[in-house]
């Protein structure tokens, strides 16, 4: 067999460790499972990562790391673009977030909240917090460009995902089972209305 690169290795430890986690939980995950299903050792895990919560902040970070950049690409070019831009970028990250795998993310760390709270300061450094710094960097350029009034930007920005994304989130966590489309574009239109009411530049 050909050998595999350090980035494929990597790879593969990833995809296996976040199935793991998602299907057993992150206390009962086992690192020797997740080494068999990535066709490693369990040496080779703990030669890249010391310990399993290193393990899950990498799965985090490989999933912020595709779905992050993409917010760059929402561009507005006039103030009438303000709305639908930060619609559509809201939008995306719904997507994520709001999916069957988001969700299942989100009921892990509520589930080990109490039992490792190392996994949960990794659960929201690597992921919420990073999502915050982004839409906030979003935000502040708008207030650059004049078509944003505020004092402080990455308060903006969670206060803004919380107003949009918490209760849906909570309800789809009852529910068992994603939103639905119209669904969030109702409370994401309605978020963003309130949202730019209080903070649009005149």
């Amino acid at each position: 067999m050909a050998r595999r690169s350090e980035a494929d290795v990597r790879e593969a430890i990833i995809s296996a460790a976040s199935a793991e986690f998602l299907t057993a939980g992150f206390a009962a995950a086992s690192v020797g499972h997740i080494a068999r299903s990535a066709g490693v050792s369990t040496k080779t895990i703990y030669r890249f990562y010391e310990t399993k919560t290193d393990l899950l902040a990498e799965v985090i970070s490989s999933f912020m790391a595709m779905m992050l950049p993409g917010l760059d690409s929402y561009v507005v070019e006039k103030p009438e673009d303000l709305a639908p831009t930060l619609t559509r970028l809201l939008t995306q990250l719904a997507g994520y977030g709001l999916s069957g795998p988001g969700l299942a993310a989100g009921r892990l760390a509520m589930t080990e909240m109490m039992r490792v709270p190392e996994m949960v300061a990794a659960y929201y450094r690597e992921g919420h917090e990073k999502i915050i710094v982004a839409v906030g960097r979003w935000l502040a350029r708008q207030v650059e460009a004049g078509r944003l009034r505020l004092a402080a930007p990455e308060q903006a920005a969670a206060m803004l995902l919380s107003m949009v994304f918490a209760d849906l989130t909570r309800r789809a966590m009852v529910a068992g089972e994603p939103p639905s489309e119209a669904e969030i574009a109702n409370w994401i239109g309605a978020g963003v209305e309130i949202f730019l009411k209080g903070a649009e530049a005149p």
